[in-house]
């Protein structure tokens, strides 16, 4: 019988954790680690660097404080068996004294309020008195302390906000908020109660601001999310007057996962829930919670599965690294370890990280970074090696039945068209009807030979740091009704693309 080639593009729809295995997408992906999806092309994850180093403790939260010029400062809280301590890590290099000690708990949340006096940045943790940091020092907030906050114990404040130029505060533990005047970071604190709202129970998880276009031009919103997945809805500016502060509904979502569950997005709100990352635009548009309006829905069981075996491990989040148009979800699988679901947010396709063990992420001058439980801070998506180690990527694209479902196929030849730009290696082997496990043995090493200066032609040798592309076939042998290639690269030094995969197949009978 005579053999054809068949082209599948890569797989830019990116993993698909959802759909049956034979109803995929052939731009699908049953498995994607460490590749992250363009609209065009699938790339390898690039590495990360040792930024900060010397830390004593687990890094369990980093923050940036903005002024309104220049860089932004970068800090890490650290555990060291209850003892935990702030470190600037603005610079790169082993860090010096700790910036501020002798505090209970790490895990802190901050935010900025910029006013006539300068620019701030409140951390709170719901153990320690909130500190203010204004540039310069970082002083403890509490009822006697100058500046000051009375009327609350300052210390159970855990979250916090900036909404219509005010800071709010959540109580932990409590259905109540903490509100300052307009554009104040001291005075009195009045105690707004949500608890009449709420009918699930638990305390308030977290406060945010959503920016809605309410008709006569955008608005924004305050959100109060509870543990057991109630929303409240608020419009207005003071809410010590009815005029001017009401109640838009209250509605309800999947309980949201760890103290770092809401991210800003693209005029929207996503959240970390149980059921995946919500955006409560849709979120709000039912009585239910409905898992399909998750952006995760296409990794919807992997999620859950996720969620299951580590949804009470500290270390849940949600950032945006708008430089490569990524939304990052940490997942931490143990107390040391951590994976991530990426997914590109021009096409919204998925993949999976593996070899980042992070706690937590922060965004500082256009760059991404992540503090670990070993006390050392990384620049991440920074070279093409996690810190001189190789970094493996594994892909199996949807199977595929080239149109022809009654009929077995022997797949005899495939090859990926893939470019790199240093040396890697590769193992590519074919899985049939889907056979979903990993191919076994030591990947082919594929090398490049660089052209030598003052030696090589101009114009017409390969010079470092070009990517190359290859179309090398690899013999494959492989029979059944559905196909996929099975494609593991392991390199430290490389870029690598990937385009589209070819098969060279011979059908067979339909029995």
């Amino acid at each position: 019988m005579s053999s054809r080639v068949i082209t599948v593009p890569a797989p830019v729809g990116g993993l698909n954790a959802r759909d049956s295995l034979a109803d995929m997408k052939p731009t699908d992906a049953v498995i994607l680690t460490n590749w992250f999806c363009r609209p065009d092309k699938v790339i390898n994850r690039k590495g990360f660097t040792s930024w900060s180093t010397g830390i004593t403790g687990d890094i369990q939260s980093m923050f940036c404080y903005t002024p309104t010029s220049g860089f932004q400062e970068m800090y890490a809280v650290a555990d060291s068996g209850g003892s935990c301590s702030i470190y600037d890590i603005s610079s790169t290099g082993a860090v010096g004294a700790a910036t501020v000690s002798s505090l209970t708990s790490a895990q802190y949340r901050t935010h900025h309020m910029t006013n006539a006096g300068g620019t701030y940045l409140y951390a709170v943790n719901g153990s320690d008195d909130p500190l203010l940091y204004d540039g310069t020092t970082f002083t403890a907030i509490n009822g006697t302390s100058t500046p000051a906050i009375t009327g609350v114990t300052t210390a159970n404040l855990i979250d916090l906000v900036v909404h219509q130029n005010r800071f709010w505060f959540v109580e932990k533990n409590t259905m109540s908020c903490w509100y300052l005047g307009t554009e104040a970071i001291s005075g009195a604190a009045t105690e707004f109660n949500f608890g009449a709202l709420f009918k699930r129970g638990g305390h308030i998880s977290t406060i945010a601001t959503w920016t809605i276009d309410a008709g006569a031009g955008m608005d924004d919103h305050f959100v109060v999310i509870t543990t057991n997945g109630e929303v409240a809805i608020y419009s207005g500016t003071d809410p010590s007057s009815s005029t001017t502060w009401s109640l838009v509904g209250v509605y309800y979502i999947a309980q949201p996962i760890g103290p770092n569950s809401h991210i800003k997005y693209e005029g929207d709100v996503l959240v970390l829930t149980k059921e995946g990352v919500l955006p409560l635009s849709k979120a709000l548009l039912s009585d239910r919670v409905n898992p399909k309006i998750a952006i995760t829905d296409k990794i919807r069981s992997e999620v859950t599965q996720d969620v299951a075996s580590y949804g009470e491990n500290y270390g849940w989040s949600i950032t945006l690294f708008n430089p490569q148009n990524m939304l990052i979800m940490n997942v931490p699988t143990s107390s040391t370890t951590s994976e991530q679901y990426a997914m590109n947010t021009i096409n919204g396709s998925w993949s999976r990280f593996t070899g980042i063990n992070a706690r937590s992420f922060v965004n500082a001058n256009g760059s991404i970074y992540f503090g670990t439980n070993g006390g050392t801070v990384y620049k991440f998506w920074d070279g093409a090696s996690d810190d001189g180690l190789e970094i493996t990527t594994y892909c199996l694209p949807a199977f595929n039945n080239f149109g022809k479902d009654s009929q077995t196929k022997f797949v005899k030849m495939a090859r990926v068209i893939i470019g790199y730009d240093s040396n890697i290696s590769i193992n590519t082997v074919v899985n049939v009807d889907f056979d979903t496990t990993s191919p076994a043995g030591i990947p082919t090493y594929t090398g490049l030979t660089y052209a030598a200066w003052d030696t090589a032609i101009w114009d017409s040798s390969l010079w470092g740091g070009d990517i190359v592309v290859t179309r090398d076939w690899y013999g494959v042998s492989g029979i059944g009704y559905w196909a996929a290639i099975n494609f593991t690269t392991v390199a430290n030094s490389a870029s690598i693309e990937m385009y589209s995969v070819d098969y060279v197949v011979e059908e067979g009978s339909i029995l």
